[in-house]
């Protein structure tokens, strides 16, 4: 498996080369002649953020020249699509290099710690990277963006519930998890799931994105406004996106289906981070990339409830899923719901003795007790009624 910054620097080519082409999709045709038929908005150009990302917490269009410090109430006028085209290679220029930069000097500084002829100052000195991209590549060399990052890292045949409590920052990043399931239940800006397997991630709700990269067999669900999905194998996504999600790179066996769960303080952190439940574009995804004729993108997996255990969620006013499933998956579920209501209802009329019915009650937990060790979820009660 790539590294991340393999990966990053993977990406970057794949937007340089294709990047004329999204600009295409994106941009207006005026009046004009060349390169000025073509232009850019500036709502327009916001939707490359899906693609793009300076810094947290920064809009695309402030970090671009041509639109930054636009007055709201007088809006940009539109730019040429080749304007825009020039700018972003020149930034993704200056990323991969940085990029380039940044191994070559770490290739440097491990040698030179090797080497017993190497001064410790010079050593020290060999570490310290410079960047020269006004690119979000260099984010993640700031101290500060870890202050503002939690991590789920490495961990393999358990399960791990976070609450707002125990996250700092206003983002997560869920790397290389294995066989495992893993419930982040706090209003947060990003999130990111990557390189992780056999894995169940519940996303309570992110403001901005969250992108799942490298995963394969994994469930994710999550409540969002936005998600990319890159380089994804037979992975299942539960969605409550406002926007259309973003597929992108190599992916196999994908499905999509709307989003199922919910615990107490959902409704409240859907607010806070401005995740509207009433807008669910799960159903619409827009590709970029390979395309398996396997996937069931257009052939929706089955609704599937995901339940959370009870025992460590907090108080809360929601007490349903917030988002409104189609009708197709509300009848699906008001079968089974009718089916369990039904064997209850047997159950309770049979006319047995008390032997009989403590008979019936040991096979019932017998058949449970098979199902959890079977299906992996007595792990679950294992590890999280610790919690």
């Amino acid at each position: 498996m790539p590294s991340q910054a393999d990966e990053e620097a993977h990406q970057l080519s794949y937007l340089q080369k294709h990047m004329a082409n999204v600009l295409t999709l994106l941009a207006d045709s005026v009046d004009g002649e060349g390169d000025e038929s073509m232009v850019l908005t500036m709502e327009t150009f916001e939707h490359l953020g899906f693609l793009l990302q300076f810094s947290e917490g920064t809009p695309l269009s402030q970090a671009a020249p041509f639109f930054a410090n636009s007055d709201p109430d007088m809006p940009a006028a539109p730019v040429p699509a080749t304007q825009v085209h020039d700018w972003i290679l020149q930034n993704i220029a200056s990323s991969l290099e940085y990029t380039a930069e940044k191994a070559i000097t770490k290739e440097n500084n491990q040698r030179s710690v090797s080497d017993p002829d190497v001064a410790m100052a010079d050593a020290v000195t060999n570490t310290r990277i410079q960047s020269s991209s006004s690119t979000g590549a260099s984010v993640q060399n700031n101290p500060g963006y870890y202050r503002n990052t939690s991590f789920v890292e490495g961990i393999s045949k358990t399960s791990v519930v976070k609450h707002g409590s125990d996250i700092k920052g206003h983002s997560i990043k869920v790397l290389n998890c294995h066989d495992s399931v893993i419930y982040i239940l706090a209003p947060l800006k990003y999130a990111t799931v990557y390189g992780c397997s056999d894995t169940t991630v519940v996303l309570g709700a992110i403001g901005k994105v969250v992108k799942v990269e490298h995963c394969e067999r994994v469930q994710i669900v999550v409540a969002s406004k936005r998600i990319c999905i890159a380089n994804c194998r037979e992975c299942i996504f539960y969605l409550g996106v406002n926007h259309q999600p973003l597929i992108v790179g190599d992916n196999h066996k994908l499905q999509v289906a709307p989003f199922n769960t919910c615990y107490p303080q959902l409704g409240e952190h859907l607010a806070q981070v401005g995740v509207d439940p009433n807008v669910n574009k799960w159903d619409q995804p827009f590709v970029l990339g390979v395309v398996d004729p396997h996937d069931s993108l257009s052939h929706p997996a089955g609704v599937s409830d995901v339940q959370i255990p009870s025992w460590f969620e907090a108080e809360g006013p929601t007490k349903y899923n917030p988002f409104t499933l189609p009708e197709v998956y509300w009848a699906s579920q008001r079968k089974k719901n009718a089916s369990l209501e039904d064997i209850q209802k047997n159950i309770r009329e049979l006319e047995l003795d008390d032997n009989r019915k403590k008979e019936l009650a040991c096979a019932l937990h017998a058949q449970f007790k098979d199902w959890l060790y079977a299906s992996g979820n007595i792990r679950q009660l294992y590890c999280l009624q610790g919690e």
